[in-house]
């Protein structure tokens, strides 16, 4: 019952929040003309989808056979419908579970694609969620996370890429329609579809920082690695939506429009394969903003900026595994599998940070910028335990919850927080950054709860830091760039308490665009 209570209380906030941003008329300065909304098109595009994914998912009935726990009986439903056997988190492998973020941004972008709000975007993940996890998985639990990954996780993945892929989508060229396509396909296919009748590309009065980079990577990723050597790439879209951001000018006021989007991926690989991925987005979804900014002819821009908002992010981490047991699929058919003690698995996240305050001060001063951007958010994670394969090597783990012993991770509610820094001056750049999550176990709510003997709490932290120094190449969009990147981990389960840490260092060529 309290999971039930806190979700309803999250998608309330949510939904409360964004409509709020809808009826705010305070913000002068956003006037530009909004597409038009194609309501039955959206409704179309998720009915196509949703059948789309069903039939799928039908179609293999033989790989979810041990998830169904449910017949088509009034008993049976009823169990499900208005009971907690019916509500549960749910025993499958972290990867299953994230794709759930992705189909909420497909149901998300059905509407947000289609010239609707982001409020009424958040009902298509809303509601697609529950069409999926009530009627098409109809044998199956309602899975609590899923429901969190699909909804709220529609939001936080979708509306970054929504905005980035609108910045390509108004900028003339073909590898503009490049990019539009590969961060929001949705948009891209809307556009064709439109054909002589779409929106007019108009460049948007944005800021971007967009940058590309290939390198090698030094230190450790995972265990048993042969090598510390690695080949990295590196993605990081960074776009300013708030009008007049990084120009002169002076004022303040509420924006009920995003502010700022990002989107980062990146990975190190070997000769075999990928050693390690990286991934996250974040949103600032409106807020208060103060500026006073002037231009000198002679030295740039001088003053400063701010603003205070809210925001919604996503963070995937993934180190590579060295048993076939870790996040691969091999069956299932009991809640319980087989594993060799001790366990081996390595570190893992994937992290919804739901809802919590972002500010951004900027300030300028001549050929000298220097950005600052603090946040804070209330997290709901599926978070690797770094404490349990030490445990197994003493204990046995038959009896724990379920995600934990069959794939080392379990679901936590937390917190995180954030803080960025970006110098620059003339084509020098300096940034640096740390990021604190904190996690704890969620007791009570197992799919096979009843057959749960050790429901002990578990909890862990992961602090990441890093530092960069880069210069631009003169008179391309090249840049080289020397980084320096940190994580500490720790973790506790019953008495065993674990502690880790890496140190990376990586040398890059990239190039802005």
């Amino acid at each position: 019952m309290k999971i039930k209570l806190l979700i309803l209380v999250l998608v309330v906030s949510m939904f409360s929040g964004l409509q709020a941003a809808e009826n705010n008329t305070g913000q002068a300065d956003q006037k530009e003309k909004k597409p038009a909304k194609k309501i039955v098109r959206a409704f179309l595009e998720l009915g196509i989808n949703l059948a789309g994914t069903a039939a799928y998912y039908w179609s293999n009935y033989k790989d979810f056979l041990e998830d169904w726990q449910f017949t088509l009986t009034w008993k049976d439903q009823q169990r499900k419908f208005f009971t907690s056997e019916g509500f549960r988190l749910d025993s499958n492998r972290m990867v299953t579970n994230t794709i759930h973020a992705w189909a909420g941004a497909s149901y998300y972008s059905c509407a947000r694609a289609n010239g609707l709000s982001p409020f009424s975007s958040l009902l298509f993940s809303t509601g697609g969620s529950i069409i999926w996890e009530y009627v098409a998985e109809w044998r199956e639990i309602s899975s609590i996370n899923d429901h969190i990954f699909t909804s709220l996780g529609g939001l936080t993945f979708c509306e970054p890429l929504h905005q980035i892929s609108t910045h390509f989508r108004s900028q003339p060229g073909l590898a503009n329609r490049i990019a539009c396509f590969l961060v929001n396909p949705v948009v891209a296919a809307n556009d064709i579809l439109d054909g002589k009748k779409r929106a007019p590309r108009i460049p948007a009065e944005d800021w971007s920082d967009f940058r590309l980079s290939l390198g090698g990577k030094e230190g450790p990723v995972a265990p048993a690695d042969d090598s510390s050597s690695h080949l990295a790439i590196d993605v990081d879209l960074r776009l300013v939506t708030l009008p007049g951001y990084g120009r002169p000018g002076s004022g303040s006021g509420y924006s009920k429009q995003p502010l700022a989007s990002d989107y980062h991926i990146s990975g190190s690989f070997s000769a075999s394969k990928y050693e390690e991925i990286n991934a996250a987005t974040r949103c600032v979804m409106g807020g208060w903003w103060w500026k006073d900014v002037r231009a000198d002819e002679n030295d740039g821009l001088h003053g400063s900026e701010c603003w205070l908002g809210w925001f919604t992010a996503w963070d995937f981490f993934q180190k590579k595994s060295v048993v076939p047991y870790d996040g691969k699929w091999l069956g299932k058919a009991e809640a319980w599998l087989e594993r060799e003690r001790p366990t081996r698995f390595t570190d893992k996240l994937s992290s919804l940070h739901l809802v919590g305050p972002a500010f951004n001060w900027t300030a300028y001063a001549g050929a000298l910028s220097a950005r600052v951007d603090l946040d804070a958010a209330f997290d709901f994670s599926m978070i690797n335990s770094l404490a349990f394969n030490e445990y197994t090597a003493l204990h046995d783990d038959w009896g724990v919850k379920t995600t934990l012993h069959n794939w080392g991770f379990y679901y936590s509610l937390g917190y995180s927080l954030g803080a960025r820094l970006d110098l620059r001056l003339g084509s020098w750049r300096a940034e640096a950054g740390l990021k604190y999550q904190w996690f704890s176990s969620i007791q009570g709510s197992d799919r096979f709860q009843e057959q749960v003997t050790d429901d002990s709490r578990l909890s862990d932290s992961r602090l990441k830091y890093h530092a960069a120094l880069s210069t631009a190449i003169p008179r391309t969009p090249l840049f080289l760039s020397l980084n320096l990147e940190g994580i500490d981990r720790g973790g506790s389960f019953h008495e065993v308490t674990a502690k880790d840490h890496e140190l990376r260092f990586f040398y890059r060529l990239g190039v802005t665009f």
